[in-house]
């Protein structure tokens, strides 16, 4: 029962990669299975890091949530290549808006096992959005109607890796590292999806994977906090 957590987690990883693969080789069944699959995995994850911890704390109920958005944004983003065009952004929508929920309930769950901010960390709001700013024009990336959505979205990311950082300065403890490791891992897959749906219009090979195996480490680090309760 002791390893079964990490094994989980191990599974899911390696249903990403596959995902990456069959997206990779264009085979969108495929790959919306096995990234549903990824995304079931790491709250599964979850759940037997709590049954692991032996006890049903606060912080175990708002991770779980957090997750449950973030399996949510991942169904959604991931059924592109099975719906009609004309029906494509509602899904990006709503997958997004999940994301967003997911990376509030972090904050505010990272928030909560603190008394204390460093308050120079809040350069980092604004830094997350320049530097989207600079990267976009570097990379000649026009988001379009989506150009509200992405840094509204970026603000709640850089809000997520704040609090994350903030924790890790405020406690050190092994759930605090592995929080902030998480939320760096969070910032990186995102920063790439958008070079990777935007810049390259979803076929950059090894964006594909970099997204997926950032993004899937983290949220499986996230859920193994479970045990420790950060």
């Amino acid at each position: 029962m002791g390893s079964l957590p990490y094994i989980i987690a191990s599974l899911s990883l390696i249903s990403a990669v596959f995902s990456g693969y069959f997206n990779v080789k264009n085979r969108p069944m495929a790959r919306t299975s096995l990234k549903t699959l990824a995304s079931v995995l790491f709250l599964a994850t979850a759940i037997f890091s709590m049954f692991q911890a032996r006890k049903d704390t606060t912080y175990t109920v708002m991770v779980l949530t957090a997750l449950t958005a973030g399996m949510l944004g991942d169904i959604f983003l991931s059924v592109d290549g099975l719906v009609i065009g004309k029906y494509r952004n509602y899904f990006m929508v709503i997958g997004a808006i999940c994301f967003g929920v997911g990376h509030i309930l972090f904050s505010a769950i990272f928030l909560s096992l603190v008394d204390s901010f460093e308050y120079f960390l809040l350069f980092i709001v604004g830094a997350i959005p320049v530097f989207l700013f600079i990267m976009s024009k570097i990379a000649k990336i026009d988001f379009g109607k989506f150009t509200t959505p992405v840094y509204i979205y970026s603000l709640m990311l850089s809000l997520m890796l704040i609090t994350g950082i903030n924790l890790y300065i405020q406690n050190g403890t092994v759930g605090s590292l592995m929080i902030l490791i998480a939320a760096i891992l969070f910032t990186i897959s995102d920063s790439c999806l958008v070079l990777k749906e935007f810049a390259y219009n979803g076929t950059h090979k090894p964006l594909i994977y970099i997204v997926l195996i950032t993004y899937y480490v983290a949220q499986n680090l996230f859920a193994l906090t479970v045990m420790l309760s950060a």
